[in-house]
């Protein structure tokens, strides 16, 4: 009957589990029904065209022809390309589905850090409303920024269960111990036990992302001083009599993340001809980089992840000074509930440092250097990612947005740190009831100090137990999803003011009056003729534009020309029905198709 119960529960607990991410896909597409892509634009264009004309090899390894060298993010740029097709409505919900997956990342993540389901669940809901999302979705090389993304998170979790596992013994310690002994063969003493340590192959893993993501975006470089940090924290929670056998049994750790390192700055120097990662469009960061501007850009950052739109409209879709009023209050009262936990958080590391409490638990680990180590391996992750993508020109959001997803992590962990450090106060009740001093004090040593003790002990407190308190504060994280996910909505109503979201705009009105009316087939193998071009629409666009239709890739000869009257299109084009002519609508910031006039006009 036991058994049936804990199987019935298991089940539930799963059905739960499956519930909340069906919801997470739903809300991923929901928030997200606006964004269209109809036409290429831009880089998009220009990586199908790549995609259309080289081959494999060319595409993903382009050697010497490219200031930049991704080829995992060129495979699955390719791997992309071949699933779509010409489907290219079809991008937007490629890129959700690659976002829903970074969430149920960020779910999982957040769950193994917290130990809770609701938390995960919310954390996973502010991430896909975020107004960080908007490249993400709206373009098709939002993929890049997506597998970036969660690559560096898995690294991050790697490393933090690295970190967080207990130090694997070394030959020293089990010599010592007796649990091993020397033995000869040949002229070498060795062990007769092979060690095998369980440990490694989250660090290996770690390490082996770490080179797939340099190599899908080379910002993320920056990432290996964390693998140094995690090291030095394995190695200092090491007993002081075995430090030195630790290190050197573990020194091919110290040196393979910067042979790593070494070696991918290698390939690039070979691939590019330089070792400085490229800055933003086509500037070089040797040129324009500024301690100044960088420390700017650097507390720009870190304002957008508390959801103050530090930038232009140009790059943020409504800049701070813009925002209303009511919006402004709200973000700052999410700022507000996120500072209560905070503090709350720093309350429990104060009193943990002076009480030193050991968890027998795990291995005699200190949970005050725990709780320390593993805030510092988060901080430094977002540090590293803000600094990494503020060194060029300007601040996209789109760059904030592994930084905002460590952020909502470490809030459930400082959530469950708190939640645990609360229910440990109430943990001692039989302790206080066994060993009482004179007069019914209780005996010295007994948490006394404790403030959330002290707080026990008073009628309101008795009141609020464990349990309501742990609710109370996952209350006040649940007010900042609630208020993070309304303002964030609010803003991406404003993403017509992001720099290339007119332009992919009127793409899509381009797609709409041409290939959506007529057909793919009704288009191709026609030329395309457009009153004007006060749009700035280059060669490019007009040779390349249709070519995405084709399952062949070549556009059968349609292409775009720019006229400025009607008497400029040809006749025997109209009269037999070999053209389409549409005319620039700037207020609808799109196209108008004008065939019919046309044809009047030639009558």
């Amino acid at each position: 009957m036991k058994e049936r119960v804990i199987n019935f529960l298991k089940d539930q607990n799963r059905m739960l589990d499956m519930a909340m991410l069906f919801c997470i896909a739903v809300f991923a597409f929901y928030v997200n029904r606006d964004i269209e892509i109809k036409g290429l634009y831009m880089d998009d264009l220009y990586m199908w065209s790549c995609y259309g004309e080289q081959s494999f090899m060319e595409f993903v390894f382009p050697v010497g022809t490219s200031t930049r060298f991704r080829p995992v993010y060129w495979l699955f740029t390719y791997l992309q390309m071949a699933i779509i097709g010409n489907h290219v409505d079809w991008f937007v919900a490629f890129n959700v589905i690659c976002n829903i997956i970074v969430a149920y990342e960020l779910f999982y993540i957040c769950r193994r850090l917290s130990g809770s389901r609701l938390l995960p669940f919310f954390s996973a809901l502010c991430y896909l409303a975020s107004r960080f999302a908007y490249y993400q979705i709206g373009q098709a090389l939002g993929l890049m920024e997506t597998l970036a993304q969660f690559f560096a998170l898995w690294i991050f979790y790697l490393l933090y269960v690295y970190m967080n596992r207990p130090n694997d013994r070394t030959r020293a310690e089990l010599i010592a111990e007796g649990e091993a002994v020397l033995v000869q063969t040949g002229q070498k003493p060795e062990l007769s036990l092979r060690l095998v340590r369980s440990s490694d192959i989250y660090f290996a893993g770690a390490l082996a992302l770490y080179v797939l993501l340099c190599f899908t975006h080379e910002r993320y470089l920056c990432l290996l001083p964390l693998f140094y940090m995690v090291l030095a924290v394995k190695w200092l929670r090491e007993q002081r009599a075995w430090r030195k056998a630790w290190f050197m049994e573990n020194r091919g750790k110290w040196l393979a993340p910067l042979l790593s390192f070494l070696i991918i700055m290698a390939i690039r120097l070979l691939s590019t001809g330089a070792l400085v990662p490229a800055g933003t469009g086509g500037t070089e960061v040797t040129d324009t980089f500024s301690a100044a501007q960088t420390l700017s850009f650097v507390m720009d950052e870190i304002a957008y992840i508390f959801g103050i739109n530090a930038g232009d409209n140009y790059l943020s879709a409504l800049s701070w000074t813009e925002t209303p009023e009511l919006i402004k209050a709200l973000v700052k009262s999410s700022v507000l509930c996120i500072g209560v936990i905070a503090a709350l958080y720093v309350i429990v590391l104060l009193l943990e440092s002076s009480e030193r409490k050991k968890d027998e638990e795990k291995d005699g680990g200190d949970i005050f250097w725990r709780h320390v180590a593993d805030s510092l391996l988060m901080l430094m992750f977002m540090g590293l990612c803000i600094g990494a993508s503020s060194v060029t020109i300007r601040v996209e959001m789109r760059w904030v947005y592994v930084s905002y997803s460590m952020a909502l992590i470490f809030a459930c962990y400082m959530i469950s740190a708190i939640g645990s450090a609360y229910r440990s106060s109430f943990a001692v009740d039989d302790a206080r009831a066994a060993d009482k001093g004179p007069a019914g004090k209780a005996a010295p040593g007994v948490l006394e100090g404790n403030i959330f003790r002290r707080m026990s002990l008073t009628v309101a407190d008795r009141l609020v137990g464990p349990k309501v308190f742990y609710g109370i504060i996952c209350l006040v994280f649940l007010a900042y999803c609630g208020l993070s996910i309304y303002t964030n909505v609010f803003y991406r109503g404003y993403f017509p003011n992001i720099y290339f979201w007119q332009d992919q705009q009127r793409m899509n009105s381009l797609a709409e009056e041409t290939v959506e009316k007529y057909g793919v087939e009704g288009v191709l193998g026609k030329q395309v003729y457009i009153l004007e071009n006060t749009y700035g629409m280059s060669d490019f666009y007009g040779d390349t534009f249709f070519k995405v239709y084709d399952k062949e890739k070549t556009g059968q000869g349609t292409v775009i020309h720019f006229i400025d009257d009607m008497e400029d299109v040809p006749e025997d084009e109209l009269r037999w029905g070999g053209a389409l002519v549409l005319m620039e609508v700037p207020e609808e910031n799109g196209y108008r198709d004008v065939t019919e006039d046309a044809y009047s006009y030639i009558r």
